[in-house]
């Protein structure tokens, strides 16, 4: 069994944390639960919450993105729902760094920012790069979603 050394620090030193109610991203096991996730920790007389950091940038996105690549290679029948899961889960960090840049910057059109813009390029880009196998609809209905969001604001802005 692995042991891990608490962090000295009960909060990230970030003046103050973001709390996403993502539950993609928080717990994947509770993901057909209705209920949401919430800033408070669980009643549970054992419950021990946990902070993960997740760096959002577009190098680790980017990163994440060719390790997903990396690990399936062409997509296929037998690993297709895998695989559009992990990139659907990348996506929604795509989506809190597009939303982050855009609160920050204010752009005074469209709905994303360029740096989101930028970043939903690339990953397009690489998504058509994967090698064609015999899958039926990844990455080509993901690519088709992203393709019609942020680049249609790109034209826009």
């Amino acid at each position: 069994m692995k042991r891990y050394m608490p962090y000295p620090y009960p909060f990230p030193k970030d003046e103050s944390p973001l709390f996403y109610n993502e539950k993609e991203l928080a717990d994947p096991s509770r993901l057909d639960a209705e209920e949401v996730i919430s800033q408070d920790p669980d009643t549970e007389e054992d419950n021990v919450r946990i902070y993960i950091p997740l760096d959002l940038n577009k190098k680790a996105i980017l990163r994440r993105l060719d390790n997903i690549i990396g690990r399936y290679e062409t997509v296929s029948e037998r690993n297709e729902m895998w695989y559009s899961t992990d990139v659907k889960r990348l996506l929604s960090q795509l989506e809190i760094y597009d939303q982050r840049w855009y609160l920050r910057n204010m752009p005074p059109k469209g709905k994303h920012s360029a740096e989101g813009i930028e970043l939903a390029k690339e990953i397009i880009q690489r998504l058509l790069d994967i090698p064609e196998g015999d899958s039926e609809l990844f990455p080509y209905d993901l690519m088709d979603e992203r393709n019609a969001d942020y680049l249609s604001c790109a034209e826009t802005q």
